[in-house]
């Protein structure tokens, strides 16, 4: 992945790292956001690449498949990319065409590549989204697409990542969804 960016480029807008364990509700809270700020066109809501097929559930993203996408990561197609639980995901270079605009830019992201974004982007706020172990428990198995097995192990992981840092904006999502909603907009308006 390249690694050089014109910071100058980039320097003028917000980007907006939404993360958190699996089944802790980012996907719902980023939509709930979209559509609380469906009129403000400062604020962009990124789709990811995932090397996940588009019926598989969850988010509204891009599906490309496994070669496709280390054809598109080595080619520099996107500014942010990882794996995990087996996918692939990527954020589009684009990003930083709306951030050179000044927008804001909201992505679901993965806690693994925060140190990467911060390096690259020099405005970054990240949205923590935390729930207790039996809400997630609740929320993975419901969703379907994880063996009981896996729920157990992904419940585990939840724990086991520390977001750390002055950019942090910690979001608990275990109660209403219309709070954790009504939270999110509020660090996307503000830019923290």
């Amino acid at each position: 992945m390249p690694q050089n960016l014109s910071r100058n480029t980039a320097d003028r807008g917000v980007l907006i790292l939404v993360v958190g364990p699996s089944g802790v509700g980012k996907d719902s809270m980023i939509e709930g956001a979209r559509a609380a700020l469906a009129d403000d066109p400062d604020v962009v809501f990124v789709r990811r690449d995932i090397t996940r097929a588009v019926d598989a559930g969850g988010e509204q993203h891009h599906a490309v498949d496994d070669e496709t996408f280390r054809e598109s990561e080595k080619g520099g197609v996107y500014a942010l990319s990882w794996a995990a639980h087996g996918q692939s995901y990527g954020i589009p270079r684009s990003i930083d065409a709306e951030l050179g605009q000044g927008r804001t830019v909201v992505v679901n992201a993965s806690r693994a590549i925060l140190d990467t974004a911060r390096a690259r982007y020099p405005r970054v706020v990240v949205c923590n989204i935390i729930a207790p172990a039996d809400v997630l428990r609740r929320r993975l198995a419901a969703r379907g697409r994880e063996t009981s097995a896996e729920v157990e192990e992904r419940v585990a992981r939840a724990g086991a990542f520390s977001v750390q840092g002055e950019d942090v904006v910690l979001i608990d999502n275990g109660g209403p969804l219309s709070e954790s909603v009504r939270r999110l907009v509020d660090v996307i308006r503000s830019g923290r």
